[in-house]
């Protein structure tokens, strides 16, 4: 038992004179923790995929066509920035980031089971301006990812796509039981542009 004198009152404990220092530097620890700076959040993007802000709407060529197609279920699944390897001419493909409302809200079942198995899917991309091409949608194994392809490379010179520059809304629809895309372009360096420099 050690015994404290404070304030002139003399006071009693159980704890011996080692058990009290180390209290002490562990409270002390707990202060300095407690008064140190606290790290910020990084507002770096781990992904490419842009956050879930409400999509623009389709624009009228896109709506047209879709509506020529007699589309129906039309459903916003992603916003993505093109990433380097979505318009390098020697990969052909854009790759799919990994969305629960493509793969349980868009695909059906026989769908999922086929790109699961390593099959295509036939598939429509309406571009901006209502244009349609055909491409495929499956898995790669390599990356083990799901992209779209056989028709990417002639989206990507039509619109003449840059990496880190431009983006893509993409829309899934269903014309009949055929699955269907539609795809809305915007360029970031727009935005970036029209902003006021101070």
């Amino acid at each position: 038992m050690m015994t404290i004198k404070l304030f002139g009152v003399t006071m009693g404990t159980n704890k011996t004179e080692e058990e009290i220092m180390k209290m002490e530097a562990e409270k002390n620890e707990q202060k300095q923790e407690t008064t140190r700076p606290k790290r910020r959040k990084s507002r770096i993007k781990k992904t490419r995929t842009l956050s879930p802000l409400p999509p623009a709407p389709l624009p009228f060529p896109i709506m047209q066509t879709i509506h020529e197609m007699e589309g129906k279920d039309r459903i916003f699944i992603l916003r993505k920035i093109l990433e380097w390897s979505d318009t390098a001419a020697a990969e052909n493909r854009f790759l799919v980031p990994k969305s629960e409302v493509l793969w349980w809200q868009v695909l059906s079942e026989e769908e999922r089971r086929a790109v699961e198995g390593g099959a295509a899917v036939a598939v429509t991309v309406v571009d901006p301006s209502g244009g349609k091409y055909n491409m495929m949608l499956r898995k790669w194994f390599s990356v083990n990812q799901i992209v779209l392809n056989s028709g990417w490379r002639k989206f990507v010179d039509g619109y003449k796509l840059k990496a880190e520059i431009d983006s893509v809304q993409v829309w899934g629809f269903r014309s009949g039981s055929k699955l269907c895309f539609a795809f809305n372009v915007k360029r970031e360096l727009q935005l970036q542009l029209q902003l006021p420099l101070h």
